[in-house]
C-alpha cells in the first residue's frame, strides 16, 4: 500500500467563486484516479501564517498540480495575482533545495491558454503547460491523463470520469441532506468526505 505522500497531491489553484466549478473538477478526478488532493482550504487554523500551511503542504504531497490561468489586473485594485506563480516556484524550490525523496516531486501545470504563459512567466518555457480552456471536461482529462501514468491502477477514461462527476453533482443535495448539510455552506473537507463516500459506495 502507498504511504500518503506518494498520494498526496497538492493543488495550487484560485479560490474565487468563478473557478469553483474546475475546482470541483480537479478534486473530483484526483480522488476517482485513486489519489489525495491537498490544498490550503483544509485547514482552518488561523492562527498559522498562510504561507508556512501551504510550504508544509508542499513537503507532505509528492504531486502537485498549478493552474497558473489568473493572470488578469484585479478589477479592485488593477493588480495582477502573485499567489499561485509563487507557489508554483516553492514547489520547483523543494524539488532541487528539498531532501533526496523530494527530488522526485513532479507536478501538472495547466493554463486556460496554452502558450500565454510566455508572456510573463518565461521561465518555465520548455515544460508541457496543458491547455484547459476554462472547460471542466478538458480539465478533468488533463488531470486524468497526468495522474493515470503515476498510478499502478486502470484508470478509467477522462469522458467516464467526467460522466461520473456529473452523476455525483445530480446526488449531491440527497447525499448532503443524508448528512445534515446545505450544498452551498461545504466546506472543502466536507465535499472531500461525500467525493470519498460516493466513489467508494459506486464503485463497490
Amino acid at each position: 500500500m502507498k504511504d500518503s505522500y506518494s498520494q498526496s497531491v497538492f493543488l495550487n489553484c484560485p479560490f474565487d467563486d468563478d473557478y469553483d466549478e474546475l475546482f470541483n473538477a480537479i478534486l473530483f478526478t484526483v480522488h476517482r484516479c485513486g489519489f489525495i488532493l491537498r490544498c490550503s482550504k483544509e485547514y482552518d487554523d488561523t492562527s498559522k501564517i498562510r504561507i508556512q500551511t501551504i510550504i508544509e503542504l508542499i513537503k507532505e504531497s509528492k504531486y502537485a498540480i498549478h493552474d497558473i490561468s489568473r493572470v488578469g489586473l484585479d478589477e479592485h485594485n488593477n493588480l495582477p495575482r502573485f499567489n499561485m506563480p509563487l507557489e508554483l516556484g516553492i514547489f520547483i524550490g523543494s524539488i532541487n533545495f528539498g531532501q533526496k525523496k523530494h527530488k522526485e516531486k513532479e507536478s501538472l501545470i495547466m493554463e486556460s491558454q496554452r502558450y500565454r504563459f510566455k508572456e510573463f512567466i518565461s521561465d518555465i518555457s520548455g515544460q508541457d503547460i496543458k491547455e484547459h480552456s476554462d472547460d471542466p471536461k478538458k480539465i478533468v482529462k488533463c488531470v486524468r491523463d497526468w495522474l493515470s501514468k503515476r498510478s499502478d491502477e486502470k484508470i478509467p477514461s477522462a469522458s467516464i470520469i467526467f460522466n461520473e462527476l456529473q452523476e455525483f453533482k445530480a446526488k449531491l443535495p440527497e447525499l448532503c441532506e443524508d448528512a445534515q448539510w446545505i450544498v452551498e455552506e461545504l466546506t472543502f473537507n466536507e465535499y472531500s468526505a461525500l467525493v470519498s463516500t460516493w466513489l467508494a459506495l459506486d464503485n463497490e
